[in-house]
């Protein structure tokens, strides 16, 4: 039995991207801005401090897992793609 790297790492990046993408779009953020940066300073300041916890640390998990899958598939477009599929249910294969 073999592990499947590329899959386990799309299918934990996409569980990510979708409970942040319910928050606020990671589309022109992820992996290149900082959390306050994709969050913006206003939009945050409704969650108390555990909750903002939580969302830093599912971001930065999103950004680590993109730049692991990335390494692996030797592209930033194809890692993004990968994601984004298996988030949206249509889940192409790399």
């Amino acid at each position: 039995m073999t592990i499947d790297s590329i899959r386990l790492l799309t299918d934990s990046a996409a569980q990510v991207w979708q409970r942040l993408s319910a928050i606020h779009a990671l589309e022109p953020c992820i992996g290149s801005a900082s959390f306050d940066d994709w969050l913006g300073p206003m939009e945050y300041l409704a969650f108390d401090q555990a909750e903002e916890q939580a969302l830093r640390r599912d971001y930065r998990l999103l950004a680590n897992l993109l730049a692991e899958l990335e390494t692996l598939v030797h592209s930033r477009e194809q890692a993004l793609a990968l994601v984004r599929a298996e988030a949206t249910g249509s889940g192409i294969s790399a």
